[in-house]
């Protein structure tokens, strides 16, 4: 199989993009024509073949649709722009375009955040910040990939996307944005599901300092214990335990205890 080798820009080139757009009131216009990829433009040496442009089209037609849905171009409601990101995380994670290790560079979604998709980033993000057009955990759209893969739990699964769309931002971000849990699907699935376990019963709103608790414990454990090694069963009690042993969790059993709330 010939593997599908996507544009890329480095930092310094996205810098000089910013640099430009800087003063531009307007959004800044996508680019899907090869003719037009700006001069900084790079694919990698050797090892396959440039992606072809229908699906750089493709890919941003997807997620047009997906944001017409959710208010663009109108800025909408943070609740459009959170169904966004799940269905967002959602398509891109079934590209198999996104299956390989192109998808894995920070420069491959740096390229699609600044030139196929730039309109989508501001839509999303109104202030601009530099961070979600350039490659990395922050960039706009890799992002929402590592988030589709780590948290799909399957085709043949009952509610394969619920994960997305029950866990808050915050959790999402603790998860994707600590190479230590979110390089691990399996622990990142896990660490998720006991998520959406406890806010059951907790209530989502009490969910933030658990999960940052939770969190400090599980890769504090898992540095000296492979927790990904364990079986199933094995995996689901200690992470119900990292959350049973946070201050948010034992809030309820000591109100129930006094009678009253401090």
């Amino acid at each position: 199989m010939i593997v599908q080798l996507f544009p890329r820009l480095d930092r310094l080139a996205v810098d000089a993009l910013l640099s430009a757009r800087a003063d531009d009131a307007v959004g800044p216009e996508p680019i899907v024509d090869a003719d037009s990829f700006p001069v900084e433009t790079r694919y990698a040496a050797s090892g396959g073949s440039p992606i072809r442009h229908e699906i750089l089209i493709e890919i941003r037609a997807g997620l047009e649709e997906i944001a017409a849905g959710c208010g663009f171009p109108d800025r909408g409601t943070a609740a459009d722009r959170a169904r966004f990101d799940e269905r967002a995380s959602a398509f891109l994670a079934q590209r198999n375009e996104l299956d390989g290790g192109e998808a894995l560079r920070d420069d491959v979604w740096a390229f699609l955040a600044c030139v196929v998709l730039p309109d989508l980033v501001v839509w999303r993000f109104a202030d601009r910040p530099a961070e979600r057009f350039h490659g990395g955990v922050r960039n706009t759209f890799q992002r929402l990939w590592m988030r589709g893969r780590i948290l799909d739990r399957g085709p043949s699964a009952e509610g394969r996307w619920e994960l997305l769309g029950a866990l808050t931002e915050d959790a999402l971000v603790q998860i994707t944005e600590r190479p230590s849990v979110g390089n691990d699907a399996r622990l990142a699935r896990a660490l998720a599901e006991g998520w959406l376990r406890v806010s059951q019963r907790l209530g989502r709103s009490a969910m933030e300092d658990a999960m940052r608790e939770a969190v400090i414990r599980l890769r504090l454990r898992n540095q000296v214990q492979v927790l990904s090694a364990l079986d199933d069963r094995e995996l689901e009690n200690a992470v119900d335990a990292f959350f049973a042993q946070s201050s948010a969790a034992d809030e309820p059993r000591r109100r129930s205890w006094t009678g009253r709330e401090d």
